[in-house]
């Protein structure tokens, strides 16, 4: 129950205000009120002490300074026994046991005005101080912060004290919701607010706030779009996330999914590897380029429909080529590649590490595979195919994937498929096919034998048929290999 029915009344929304007013008066509370509050009440003839006159400190600022005073937060943060009410009965203060408060409209204000001046006005401070001095006497305090628990708080009045940690959490988590409005706008103002013209679909309504100095568009005559910017970083992210790497890198991503990958010494044979692979996809695709883009590069990529072409740096000829095409949107990036990454789902959101452990391989059947310095390099691609995820590469560039899958069976079929279109010749060289999972059962490596190709295959293991697997393999004498992680991509 409520020891000292002394109640401090601070509120911008004014909802039910006057109901909730009057049933304390009923039992008995004083109330205490500040500036627009105060102006309320006595509109609606409820009787209460004004701040000013209980604390003898005019409000100041301009309002500014209204609530923050010893005698408002000496009666919200002392303790109910013991030194603390000595101090508060020698400095004449009284205890507070029951906080009606809620905060300037700081996000609703963002909607209606562009004016700093008037934005910055909104940030609140009494109230949101007052908040935080109640949380950390919450056994002491009651604080309400939501017009719609008035009425609960009216029909349970007798228990209400039970609820005091819930409406704490509440008012805790109004707050940070609060706090963080307010830093995403003071970060607009370093960061470059994106305008997006909608969001994967035309009906969805879609923004972006993107790093400053992250990227900058050099050309094209339209901006980048939603789906651009997630496929520009499921490249970006392929091209930059493993290693630093002396060679030249070219990554295709099409619908957040790399079509294309090649590394190689020379920049133009990287790209012409990479749109090899799976030059159909590959059409109205990304490109991403880790060194500077040559004109001769350029060239090629002039030839063929492209969203966008991004890459550190540029030859000036090189802009000049890509200029020529209107529709293709030119950007020098800036990577960075976050520690974390987020998703938001029905109930909040999700957090994990960026998935960037060290690769190991080891071989468990058949023979030694020619060293290889690509390998970890491929299976860093693969992590970027959906689950279930198969890739198929030979010693220098990604010829087939799938995923997105329920079956690992049919990713497999998928994939194995897609080589039917290459060259008669390039399917008789040594191919690399990672899964991002185990093999359960054998059906996938019959289907591996069954294709007749020179495969070596990489894996995790981690199924209670691993031994099977194992035994068909040595059989069959194929060359299996183990991957340290699994790599799932939901």
């Amino acid at each position: 129950m409520f020891k000292y029915r002394n109640v401090l009344i601070s509120v911008y929304d004014k909802t039910n205000l006057d109901k909730l007013a009057k049933f304390l008066i009923k039992k008995k509370f004083t109330i205490y009120s500040t500036g627009g509050t105060s102006i309320y009440l006595n509109k609606i003839n409820i009787p209460f002490k004004e701040i000013s006159k209980y604390t003898k400190q005019k409000e100041i600022l301009d309002g500014r300074v209204k609530t923050l005073h010893p005698k408002i937060f000496g009666g919200l943060l002392a303790n109910p026994k013991g030194k603390h009410q000595k101090e508060l009965i020698k400095n004449k203060i009284i205890n507070f046991d029951l906080l009606i408060v809620n905060l300037y409209p700081f996000e609703e204000t963002l909607k209606k005005t562009k004016s700093h001046q008037k934005i910055i006005d909104m940030i609140d401070i009494g109230g949101h101080s007052l908040i935080r001095a109640s949380i950390k006497n919450y056994s002491k305090i009651t604080t309400i912060i939501d017009p719609s628990d008035y009425i609960k708080f009216e029909t349970s009045f007798n228990s209400i004290t039970k609820n005091k940690k819930k409406l704490a959490i509440k008012a805790l988590e109004y707050a940070n919701k609060y706090d963080q409005k307010i830093i995403d706008w003071l970060n607009g103002e370093e960061k470059n607010k994106y305008e997006l013209r909608y969001g994967e679909n035309p009906h969805q309504a879609a923004q972006a706030r993107i790093y400053d100095k992250a990227f900058k568009q050099i050309s094209g005559n339209k901006g980048l779009s939603y789906n651009n910017l997630l496929d520009l970083d499921a490249a970006i992210r392929i091209v930059f996330g493993y290693q630093k790497n002396k060679n030249n890198i070219a990554a295709i991503v099409k619908h957040n999914t790399p079509c294309g990958y090649a590394i190689h010494q020379n920049q133009k044979i990287a790209f012409q590897n990479a749109l090899a692979g799976d030059p159909i996809s590959a059409f109205g695709g990304i490109i991403v380029l880790n060194n500077k883009l040559s004109s001769l590069t350029a060239k090629l990529i002039s030839k063929g429909f492209y969203e966008v072409v991004a890459a550190p740096s540029f030859e000036n000829d090189a802009i000049t080529i890509l200029s020529a095409k209107k529709n293709l949107r030119i950007v020098k990036i800036n990577p960075k590649i976050p520690k974390y990454e987020s998703k938001s789902i029905f109930a909040g959101t999700l957090h994990q590490e960026t998935n960037n452990f060290k690769i190991v391989t080891k071989k468990i059947t058949g023979k030694e595979i020619k060293k290889n310095l690509n390998i970890n390099f491929y299976i860093h691609v693969l992590k970027f195919v959906r689950s279930n995820a198969i890739a198929i590469f030979d010693n220098n560039k990604l010829l087939s994937q799938c995923g997105g899958q329920t079956s690992r069976v049919d990713s497999l079929k998928f994939a194995i498929e897609k080589l039917k279109k290459l060259p008669k010749n390039k399917l008789k060289e040594h191919l690399y096919l990672i899964s991002d999972a185990f093999f359960p059962f054998e059906d996938s490596l019959k289907l591996i034998i069954k294709s007749k190709l020179n495969i070596t295959i990489f894996t995790p293991l981690g199924s209670i048929n691993d031994i099977k697997i194992i035994s068909f393999a040595k059989k069959n004498k194929l060359n299996l290999y183990e991957i340290n992680h699994r790599h799932f991509k939901h």
